[in-house]
C-alpha cells in the first residue's frame, strides 16, 4: 500500500503534470494582461506620477495623489514608459513579468518545502489563484511583492540546508538590500526570516548544527536593510498621506480594534486569516481552507527550519497589525498568500496520506475534492479581473452621444476620463469635472445644478465606499428634478460601486420646481468623499498624447 501511494504521489509530481499546471497558470496570466482592462483609481494615480514626473523627481520627492511605491518599482516603470510609451500595457509590463516569474519561482519553493502530492497541489493552487492572477496585470507593487517574498524564502532555505560560506551569507544579505528597493513588504519579510534564522540558531546550539554564520553575517545586513527601507518609506510619504492611509485601513479593520477585547480580538484575527480564502480568493468553505493553512505550519514541524522560515513573515506582519503599524488586510498582505497556499497543500497532503492507508481510491477522491473550491472560484469568476471598468462605459457614451450633450464626470472618476477620454472622442473641453467635499453632499448637488434646463446631460461615475453617499445623492436629486432617459452600468469589484453612465433630461420646468440643490434632503450618511490633491489636477497626461 505504501509503495502504491508513493507511486501515486510520484506520478502527480512528474514533470509532465507540473508543466501542464504551469502552462495553465501562464495562460491565465497572459489572459489577464492582454485583456488590457481599465486602470482603477489607484493605478491611475500611479500612472499620473509616472507620466507627469521625470525619474529624478520620482526618486527624490514623495509621490502625489496619496500614493506610495518602492523606488526600484518606480524606476522600472519609468524605463518601461520611455521604451514602450505611456500606454496601460507598457506600464503594466513589469508586474506581468513578475507574475510569470513568480509562478516558476513558487514551483521551486514548493519543491524545497513540501513532499508528496503537496507539491502539485500547491503549484495548482498558486497557478489558478484569482488574486495572484489579478495583480499580474495591475499597475501596483503587490504582484512584485510576491516575487520578492518567494526569492527571499529561497535564499533563507539555502542558508539552512548546509553551513554556508561567508561569501554566500554576504550575497544573501545583498539580496535583502536589493529587495527593499522593489518591495515595501520586504521590510516585514526580512524581519520575519531573520527572526526565523535567529531562532533556528538558538534551538540548534546543542545539536551540533552550525547555524551561527547566517545569524552573525546575513541577519545584521537584513536588519540594516529593513531599517533603511522603513526610513525610506517614511521619508517618501507625506504626513497627510500617512494620516490618510492609517485612517483608511483602520476603518477597514486592517489593524486590531482598540481597545482590544478577548472576543473581538479573536473574531478580528479569524477574519484577517479567512480573508485570504474568502473575500480575496472566493473559495467555498473559506474557514476550512483557513484551518488547512494554519494547521499546515504544525504539519511541517518535522522540517522545523522550513516551518520557521514560512511562519516568520506571517507572524511579523500579523504582529505589526496588532501594534497598529501595518494593515493585515487584502492586497497589502497579498505577499503572504503563497506561504498560506504552501501550508494548505501540506495539510491536504497530510490528510490524503493518512486516508490512503485505509483506501487509495478514497484518498484520490479526497485530493480531487480538495481542489474543487479553488477550481470553482476561477471557473465562476475567471479572468480578466477589472476593478473599475471605465472603458466600456466610455465606449457606450461615445456611441450614444449626440451633438450638444453635456457630460458631467463625478469627482472620483475624473482621472479615468483624463487618461482615456481622448481615445473615445472626449476633449478636455467637452466635459466638466465634478467638485469634491468631505463634509456634506450639498456641494455636489449645487455642482450638478448648473445643468438645469439641459435636455441631455450624461453623468459618468464610479466610487469607492467613501464616495458612494455623494454619488447616491446626485442620482436621487437628478431623478427628482429630471428624468433618466438612458443608462449603462458595469459592475466593479466589491466593495466599489459600478461604473455607470446615466443620461438625464433636465428640461421639464414642472420637475425643476420640485427641488433646489441647497434645500434637497439627503440621508445622513456617515461616510463622505475623501478629497485630496487628485481632485483638481494642474496637469494630466492623456495616453493619447506624447510625453
Amino acid at each position: 500500500m505504501a509503495d502504491r501511494q508513493a507511486q501515486f504521489a510520484q506520478s502527480l509530481r512528474s514533470n509532465r503534470v507540473i508543466y501542464a499546471i504551469l502552462a495553465i497558470g501562464v495562460a491565465l496570466r497572459v489572459w489577464q494582461y492582454l485583456a488590457d482592462t481599465s486602470m482603477w483609481f489607484d493605478e491611475l494615480s500611479i500612472a499620473r506620477n509616472i507620466t507627469e514626473r521625470s525619474l529624478p523627481q520620482l526618486l527624490s520627492q514623495p509621490l502625489g495623489y496619496s500614493q506610495t511605491a518602492p523606488l526600484g518599482f518606480l524606476t522600472v516603470l519609468d524605463i518601461s514608459e520611455r521604451l514602450f510609451g505611456p500606454g496601460d500595457m507598457s506600464l503594466r509590463l513589469f508586474p506581468f513579468l513578475c507574475g510569470i516569474a513568480g509562478l516558476f519561482l513558487f514551483w521551486r519553493v514548493a519543491e524545497r518545502t513540501l513532499e508528496g502530492i503537496a507539491v502539485p497541489v500547491a503549484v495548482a493552487l498558486f497557478a489558478i489563484s484569482g488574486p495572484l492572477i489579478r495583480y499580474t496585470g495591475e499597475l501596483k507593487q503587490y504582484g512584485p511583492d510576491v516575487l520578492v517574498i518567494l526569492g527571499l524564502t529561497l535564499v533563507a532555505l539555502d542558508l539552512c540546508e548546509r553551513t554556508p560560506s561567508v561569501r554566500r551569507c554576504v550575497f544573501a544579505g545583498g539580496v535583502g538590500v536589493l529587495a527593499v528597493f522593489f518591495s515595501q513588504a520586504a521590510v516585514l519579510v526580512l524581519a520575519g526570516v531573520g527572526a526565523a534564522l535567529t531562532l533556528r540558531w538558538m534551538l540548534n546550539k546543542d545539536s551540533g548544527v552550525d547555524a551561527r554564520r547566517p545569524v552573525f553575517v546575513t541577519v545584521p545586513i537584513w536588519a540594516g536593510a529593513a531599517l533603511g527601507g522603513l526610513l525610506i518609506a517614511r521619508h517618501y510619504m507625506t504626513p497627510q498621506t500617512m494620516e490618510f492611509m492609517h485612517a483608511f485601513w483602520k476603518s477597514r479593520l486592517g489593524f486590531l480594534p482598540l481597545p482590544p477585547t478577548p472576543a473581538g480580538s479573536v473574531l478580528w484575527a479569524r477574519d484577517r486569516f479567512t480573508q485570504f480564502f474568502g473575500p480575496m480568493s472566493g473559495y467555498l468553505l473559506p474557514l476550512l481552507y483557513t484551518a488547512f493553512a494554519l494547521s499546515g505550519f504544525f504539519v511541517l514541524r518535522r522540517r522545523r527550519d522550513v516551518a520557521l522560515i514560512l511562519l516568520g513573515p506571517v507572524a511579523v506582519t500579523f504582529a505589526a497589525a496588532v501594534v497598529q503599524q501595518y494593515p493585515f488586510r487584502t492586497r497589502l498582505v497579498l505577499f503572504l498568500l503563497p506561504t498560506l497556499l504552501l501550508t494548505t497543500a501540506a495539510s491536504i497532503d497530510w490528510i490524503v496520506e493518512r486516508v490512503s492507508r485505509a483506501s487509495r481510491p478514497a484518498s484520490a477522491a479526497l485530493a480531487l475534492a480538495a481542489m474543487i473550491p479553488p477550481v470553482f472560484a476561477v471557473v465562476v469568476t475567471p479572468p480578466p479581473y477589472t476593478v473599475e471598468p471605465f472603458k466600456p462605459v466610455f465606449a457606450y457614451v461615445q456611441a450614444h452621444r449626440q451633438s450638444g450633450d453635456k457630460i458631467y464626470v463625478f469627482s472620483n472618476s475624473f482621472q479615468a476620463m483624463a487618461r482615456y477620454g481622448a481615445q473615445y472622442g472626449f476633449s478636455s473641453s467637452s466635459y466638466v469635472n465634478g467638485v469634491c467635499d468631505e463634509r456634506s453632499n450639498t456641494p455636489f448637488l449645487v455642482d450638478v445644478d448648473r445643468f438645469r434646463g439641459e435636455p441631455r446631460v450624461w453623468v459618468i461615475g464610479s466610487s469607492v465606499p467613501d464616495w458612494a453617499p455623494s454619488r447616491r445623492a446626485i442620482r436621487k436629486y437628478l431623478g427628482t428634478i429630471g428624468v433618466r432617459r438612458d443608462s449603462m452600468s458595469v459592475p466593479s469589484i466589491a466593495p466599489l460601486s459600478p461604473v455607470s453612465a446615466e443620461l438625464y433630461d433636465l428640461s421639464d420646468t414642472s420637475r425643476l420646481r420640485l427641488a433646489t440643490a441647497t434645500e434637497f434632503h439627503t440621508p445622513a450618511d456617515t461616510m463622505h468623499a475623501i478629497c485630496h490633491d487628485w481632485v483638481r489636477p494642474t496637469a494630466v497626461v492623456s495616453i493619447a498624447q506624447p510625453r
